[in-house]
């Protein structure tokens, strides 16, 4: 009987590998009226959601404003998986049950003085999840069967007017964040009732820290923003507990015990310039980069480390699993157009590249390059503002024969997002 380790396909691999909506497996989807504008947001930065998208933005709003706002997501993927002796693909196809998510958002902006304004900015920037479980014959059970990720950032910022064309801000982030992850453990065979399962929940305990900056320049009708958004280290410990077969003699090769890592969510940074043609029409191009080359491997640390008494082969050890993702870019365009005093209507289109190269594919993240189109509306009813958007999310279609760990796929996603954000004046 071969046994694998404990987690060496997977593991905590959830912890910081779920198919979200940016780059990697951020969630760049913090603002409607922003997301009606494909993101393109880092030089407007004129309404609370500026808090995430560049704080120096918020020394342009007026007394005091609450933002609250949720996006609906709706993924969908589906996956041929490649027979590496017959070099075929297979015509089965399995899909990813139906999920559907909602990480809100919660901004506070207030204008302290003149010169000097205080935020503050509650979201989701990383998580998302993915289920195969739904299909009785998934051949990578082994590697995943339902992962669920989710990343609390809290961010407390201030911003200080320079003078009439500049604005500077500094930031807090205070991360909290958790998983649940599921797979198989390759007793006997995928799919089998006597392969046995791995149920994982971790989280980061009493949370970790980062930074946020942002710089951001008025000059009539053009306005210019720069944000950077630090790593965040954040340190999990959670329990694995299992279900083996009995009568098996296997109860004592896989105890319950703990887990440890460290998973590095990313730098990021954003450069915007907008153009107000008129008072009506504005235009805006992004730049964002993304330093996912933080993510060169995920190590593994376990409370008990097990070995086969027959074989002396590793059942349970501390693993390292290489993973390699590159630095990428997304290019973001947006415009809003102010129909009227009371009605806004916005449009985007955003490309942007994949992280994940085809040696560590897998369906824990099939994630390519996308491109998406949205719109949006907002809309005054006195103090109150209304925005919704829409975005079509279109992933390249992805293959790979060469995943390290022979995790081959042939990969269809796409994703429906529509937000929804209320923010109130006074």
């Amino acid at each position: 009987m071969k046994f694998r380790s404990l987690v060496f396909m997977g593991l905590l691999l959830c912890l910081i590998s779920t198919p979200a909506w940016g780059a990697g497996f951020s969630i760049f989807e913090q603002g409607a009226a922003a997301t009606g504008m494909a993101g393109a947001f880092t030089a407007h930065a004129d309404d609370p959601t500026a808090v995430f998208y560049n704080p120096a933005g918020i020394t342009q709003l007026e007394g005091t404003q609450i933002s609250l706002g949720v996006t609906l997501i709706k993924p969908s993927a589906e996956m041929h998986a490649y027979n590496p002796y017959t070099q075929e693909w297979s015509e089965q196809e399995w899909e990813t049950d139906d999920q559907v998510f909602l990480p809100p958002t919660f901004y506070v902006t207030h204008k302290l003085m003149d010169n000097l304004s205080l935020g503050f900015g509650f979201g989701v920037h990383y998580g998302l999840g993915t289920d195969w479980s739904n299909n009785d014959d998934f051949p990578y059970v082994e590697l995943v069967k339902k992962v669920d990720l989710q990343t609390k950032y809290m961010n407390p910022v201030a911003a200080f007017k320079i003078n009439d064309n500049f604005s500077v801000a500094a930031g807090i982030y205070y991360v909290l964040a958790s998983v649940e992850y599921s797979r198989e453990l390759g007793i006997t065979e995928p799919n089998d009732p006597n392969n046995g399962e791995m149920k994982l929940d971790a989280d980061n305990g009493s949370g970790d820290f980062g930074f946020n900056l942002g710089l951001h320049g008025d000059f009539g009708q053009f306005r210019a923003g720069l944000t950077y958004r630090s790593e965040v280290d954040c340190g999990f410990e959670g329990t694995a507990d299992f279900d083996v077969p009995g009568g098996m003699g296997l109860e004592p090769l896989f105890p319950d015990q703990d887990g440890s890592t460290t998973i590095t969510m990313p730098a990021s940074a954003s450069l915007g310039l907008a153009y107000f043609a008129t008072e009506a029409f504005s235009v805006e191009f992004d730049l964002n980069w993304m330093g996912w080359s933080s993510y060169d491997s995920l190590d593994i640390d376990f409370s008990q480390e097990t070995t086969h008494p027959a074989t002396g082969e590793p059942v349970v050890e501390d693993t390292s699993q290489l993973k390699d993702w590159d630095d990428v870019f997304s290019y973001r365009l947006g415009m809003r157009y102010n129909a009227t005093d009371a009605l806004s209507i916005y449009a985007g289109y955003l490309y942007d590249e994949t992280p994940v190269p085809d040696k560590t594919l897998d369906p824990i993240l099939p994630d390519s390059d996308r491109q998406s189109v949205q719109i949006g509306a907002g809309y005054k009813i006195g103090s109150l503002k209304i925005d919704a958007s829409y975005m079509a999310l279109f992933f390249d279609d992805r293959e790979t024969t060469t995943n390290i760990y022979y995790a081959n796929g042939q990969y269809e996603i796409f994703a429906h997002l529509f937000g929804l954000q209320f923010t109130y004046s006074f």
